[in-house]
């Protein structure tokens, strides 16, 4: 994979700038698109919308977390000003607006209070600040920080991430590609193969046609773990298309926010919140197939193949016959070979024991003879592990 380098997904002006200056904060233009009203071809009405909150600086746009009532959670680079090592802007002169709503229907009269955050850093790694508020903000729908553990796990599975926020609507070089008004959502899955696998930043790997730009920094990553609503950290930045050059590889990137434990010391005191609640135990759930062999936490497994042809169907080994218990219709994967360009995905979730599946590809375009494989998913309870 061809990767760019990191650009941030810098703050939009609030004022009206140069084409210069819009170059300079927002990254390079990308290739000229059909432009949506979305986030860049994000999803509208995210399920996780309300954890995610549109800011405004003295100088421009920026999202971020909602992780406590009363402290938010953003890049660092949004309210800092990196060429005198020094705040953007006073605590106070920060608008914020409620976690999840129309930005049109105005701000919320909960002020920004204190900032924590390292203003000397250029680290991708510290791209993080916390913001304490005045007063409670709304209830939460993070349920904890995800452990620098349970990144590396979901990072070394490739899990799928949900992103929401408020940045630009189309890619720079498009006029008409303002902020948007209302939260919009993309999923994306995390890079096993990033340079830091989710120890210190965590990586993403986008499609090329759908995924954040400038006014997006700062917002929240996050993943549904069973019933447990874990928050990874903010956004921070990326490459290649739909916000940048269109000739690499699209990616994002973000801190993990755990590992920032004197922050998160210093914030929950000054805001009187509790601790996170302890993570849960998990254990690992093995898939077992030639070329993947992966866990994800908790009891959910994941198959994740390139084929040659889009059309394909899950059969499970129940009570002595093969029985479908699910079908799909891949998309092609720009990460994938050639050859087999089509990237089939299947996912569940196995408590206890060894189950049998197999994928099956019936006769196609592409595939004239069909094809499929078997695979079992085992669960650790099965095994004494």
């Amino acid at each position: 994979m061809t990767r760019s380098p990191g650009s941030r997904h810098l703050r939009i002006s609030a004022g009206v700038l140069s084409p210069l200056v819009i170059v300079l904060l927002l990254a390079p233009s990308a290739r000229s698109s059909t432009f949506t009203p979305r986030v860049i071809n994000g999803d509208a009405s995210p399920p996780y919308a309300a954890a995610s909150v549109a800011i405004k600086t003295s100088d421009g746009y920026c999202t971020a977390g909602l992780w406590k009532s009363r402290i938010l959670i953003t890049a660092a680079h949004c309210v800092t000003d990196e060429d005198k090592d020094a705040l953007v802007t006073a605590p106070s002169d920060f608008i914020v607006y409620p976690p999840g709503a129309d930005r049109k229907a105005g701000p919320s009269p909960v002020t920004v209070i204190a900032v924590i955050v390292d203003p000397r850093s250029r680290a991708d790694k510290d791209d993080i600040a916390f913001l304490i508020l005045s007063a409670p903000l709304g209830t939460p729908i993070i349920t904890r920080m995800a452990t620098q553990d349970e990144v590396v796990d979901l990072t070394e599975a490739g899990a799928r991430v949900t992103y929401v926020g408020y940045g630009r609507t189309g890619p720079p070089a498009k006029k008409d590609g303002t902020v948007s008004d209302v939260p919009l959502g993309v999923t994306q899955r995390l890079d096993a193969d990033g340079y830091s696998g989710g120890i210190d930043t965590f990586e993403t790997i986008g499609d090329g046609t759908r995924g954040p730009c400038g006014g997006d920094s700062g917002g929240p990553w996050m993943v549904q773990v069973g019933a447990e609503l874990l928050y990874i950290g903010p956004l921070a930045g990326g490459g290649g298309p739909p916000c940048g050059p269109p000739e690499y590889s699209a990616w994002e990137y973000g801190a993990v926010a755990s590992r920032h434990t004197d922050f998160i010391t210093r914030a929950l005191a000054e805001a009187g919140e509790t601790a996170d609640p302890p993570a849960v135990t998990r254990t690992c759930t093995k898939l077992t197939i030639q070329t993947t062999a992966d866990c994800v936490s908790g009891t959910s497994w994941s198959y994740d193949r390139c084929w040659e042809a889009p059309k394909a169907y899950l059969q499970k080994f129940i009570k002595g016959a093969w029985q479908r218990v699910s079908s799909t219709t891949a998309k092609r994967n720009p990460d994938c070979p050639k050859q087999y360009p089509y990237n089939v995905e299947f996912r569940g979730d196995e408590a206890t024991g060894t189950v049998r599946f197999r994928v099956m590809l019936p006769k196609q375009t592409g595939l004239r003879g069909g094809g499929g494989e078997q695979f079992t998913v085992t669960h650790p309870a099965a095994i004494g592990g």
